[in-house]
């Protein structure tokens, strides 16, 4: 445990140092989407997603920033198979995005920002238990197995919304739109810290 402490508070330091280089800047933040827009008849609940990122931004003190976004979300998902079987398990969602965020008054205190990212990602489905609803039709049909399904590589779209506090808090929404058909499009609320 003191050398994960000690390896994260060296990470950070030689980050903090990096990002006092004129017009680089660091993000870590953590999210929740409560709800989603994209709705899809296959049976699949998602009730809500959890996130975690990290950011590095180049700011080009002129309104303009760009940069790359690591993103990983996680949910508890259930879904029916064959109206015999309800699953159960966690998605995992990782991408890798560019970046291009405007801001509207760079330097001061209160700075609204808008932005978009774009990138792939991927989706994995973990089934961990099963409920046998209909038996005679569970018997008849061939349903999926407990375990890792194959993971669904998708094109991500991510327009965001938000401010920056004091040059180093970050409040932002976004919408993670996919080109996957077992995924929604969850509203993110994130909060991140600048560095």
């Amino acid at each position: 445990m003191k050398r994960i402490f000690s390896v994260v508070l060296m990470l950070s330091a030689a980050i903090s140092l990096f990002g006092q280089n004129a017009g680089h800047k660091f993000e870590i933040g953590v999210g929740y989407a409560p709800f989603f827009l994209e709705v899809v008849d296959d049976g699949k609940r998602m009730p809500y997603e959890g996130d975690a990122y990290f950011e590095w931004r180049y700011d080009f003190g002129n309104h303009l920033d760009i940069g790359a976004k690591l993103d990983y979300k996680y949910c508890p998902v259930s879904v029916y198979d064959m109206g015999a079987v309800e699953y159960f398990g966690d998605q995992h969602y990782g991408a890798l995005l560019a970046l291009v965020d405007f801001n509207f008054l760079p330097g001061r205190k209160i700075n609204p920002f808008i932005g978009i990212g774009a990138g792939g990602g991927l989706t994995l489905d973990v089934w961990k238990s099963q409920k046998v609803v209909d038996q005679e039709i569970y018997d008849a049909a061939k349903t999926m197995s407990l375990g890792a399904k194959d993971p669904s590589f998708l094109l991500v779209a991510s327009p965001r919304i938000g401010v920056e506090l004091f040059n180093h808090l970050r409040l932002a929404a976004s919408v993670d739109m996919s080109s996957a058909t077992d995924t929604r499009w969850p509203i993110c609320f994130n909060i991140g810290w600048t560095f």
